[in-house]
């Protein structure tokens, strides 16, 4: 009888202490989710108190493709993303921003022949004469649109390919940090791949964990994690630390570039009600 006792009073620990299995997708331009996303979600992970086990599964998916998966929860459980309505509603947000409003905050990618056209561009107006790079299913296209900007979506690791062509697309945004990193990771394969150096483009925006609905006890531990990195300092420490914040901060010249605000029209109630203590960049709403 002592032993069964025993055992009961176990079983509430055994439970607590499960193995999480997390399956993210590895894409073929990674060098930033490995320095960054991955990390920080093993750091909320390791907040999160419980025992886990992270898996890469290689996939080189369009963003929609990867939704569907994401939203099955066999190959793949766990993905970074802009948010949006569509994401929200068939996924489970973990609603704290990743780079706390620096995905807001846009330079882009040219052909390095295109420096002056841009030097041109004196506002939206002008910006929308020009077209537009953007990833399938990605929520920037509709703020781009909205914006009248000529847009056009396609995979991903492609798109890098066409800038450095030249002849079919003008401009290819990224946020501050991605498109640093990426220069670095593509700049031997894409020598015209270049960084304009006139605009910034700024809208509300965050990226999120966002998590299959199979598993809510996960999306549960990664928003637990997070909440108790940020109160005992380790997120700020992680996100002011990071090389590739740092990188990008002191690369991108923002207060010297000419700044086009947009806006989102899709600020979905979960964006609109993040508390400050997770910006550094507050959602800004363009004209």
């Amino acid at each position: 009888m002592k032993w069964l006792i025993r055992l009961c009073l176990c079983l509430p620990l055994l439970a607590q202490a499960q193995t999480l299995t997390v399956k993210v997708p590895s894409r073929p331009i990674n060098h930033l989710d490995n320095e960054y996303q991955l990390k920080l979600l093993e750091l909320a992970l390791t907040r999160a108190g419980q025992p886990f086990k992270l898996e890469q599964v290689e996939l080189n998916l369009n963003q929609f493709s990867l939704q569907q998966e994401l939203s099955k929860g066999k190959n793949i459980n766990v993905y970074w993303m802009g948010t949006s309505s569509a994401l929200e509603s068939s996924l489970i947000p973990v609603p704290i921003p990743l780079f706390r409003g620096l995905e807001g905050l846009r330079l882009s990618f040219i052909h390095a022949d295109a420096q002056e056209k841009f030097n041109q561009v004196n506002g939206l107006t002008d910006l929308k004469k020009l077209k537009a790079a953007q990833g399938v299913g990605w929520a920037d296209n509709k703020i781009l649109e909205l914006a009248g900007i000529p847009t056009y979506a396609g995979r991903y690791s492609n798109l890098f390919r066409i800038i450095n062509d030249g002849d079919k697309l003008d401009f290819f945004p990224r946020n501050v940090v991605e498109i640093f990193a990426e220069r670095a990771e593509l700049s031997a394969r894409y020598p015209n791949l270049a960084i304009e150096q006139h605009l910034l483009l700024r809208y509300p925006f965050a990226e999120f964990f966002f998590v299959s609905p199979e598993y809510p006890k996960l999306a549960k531990a990664i928003q637990t994690g997070l909440e108790r990195a940020y109160a005992d300092g380790s997120f700020i420490r992680f996100f002011r630390e990071n090389p590739k914040i740092r990188e990008a901060l002191a690369s991108a010249n923002l207060d010297g570039r000419l700044t086009i605000p947009l806006t989102n029209p899709d600020m979905t109630p979960l964006l609109r009600s993040i508390p400050a203590q997770y910006w550094d960049y507050p959602p800004q709403q363009g004209q």
